[in-house]
């Protein structure tokens, strides 16, 4: 990674690595929303001690880039120096149906090239900067929750808390917007 990526990243973290632990809180969502059967963490620093419970890992040494995402459910919470071949590879393992359903939690930017990739997708846009890890203060940018998966009041009910629900209105049709304007109302 450049290091000038890694200093705009942690300029005012105390993080001064591309490890961004999720937040403890967050990944009880996430177990809530797998109904604690997380399949695949494919961005796993630990996996002795790993951050977020699944039954499969891939590390930095088995390199989740180079994987097949095969599973019913994935979250992803990536090295944020790399979101451009990150973002686009969840993406892609779930367009070419290896994962049924991704959760990633991602640094929100909508004026990359990468961000393109994840545009048709419904997010939350995360409504206060979050602490990872055991940074001393929270991340010098806004995140987003983005879901790639069929069942998006549940996805609203789960991670709501964290902001405002925003799908694509050319990806949705009337009867999938039903149900959830019914939540938001």
């Amino acid at each position: 990674m450049a290091s000038s990526a890694l200093k705009a990243l942690t300029a005012t973290t105390g993080n001064r690595t591309d490890c961004w632990n999720t937040p403890p809180e967050f990944v009880g969502d996430v177990l809530q929303f797998f109904e604690n059967e997380l399949g695949l963490d494919p961005c796993c620093n630990d996996i002795e001690n790993p951050n977020v419970p699944a039954k499969e890992y891939f590390t930095e040494e088995t390199n989740g880039l180079a994987q097949k995402w095969i599973s019913d459910s994935v979250f992803m919470n990536h090295p944020y120096s790399n979101s451009k071949e990150w973002v686009p590879y969840a993406v892609s393992q779930y367009e070419l149906g290896h994962a049924k359903e991704l959760v990633l939690l991602i640094k929100m930017d909508v004026s990359t090239k990468w961000w393109r990739s994840i545009s048709d997708y419904p997010l939350i846009a995360i409504n206060k900067r979050l602490k990872f890890g055991d940074g001393k203060g929270a991340a010098p940018f806004q995140s987003a929750i983005i879901y790639l998966g069929k069942n998006l009041t549940k996805f609203n009910h789960v991670f709501g808390k964290y902001g405002t629900l925003y799908v694509p209105f050319n990806k949705v049709s009337q009867e999938e917007l039903n149900p959830i304007a019914n939540v938001l109302i």
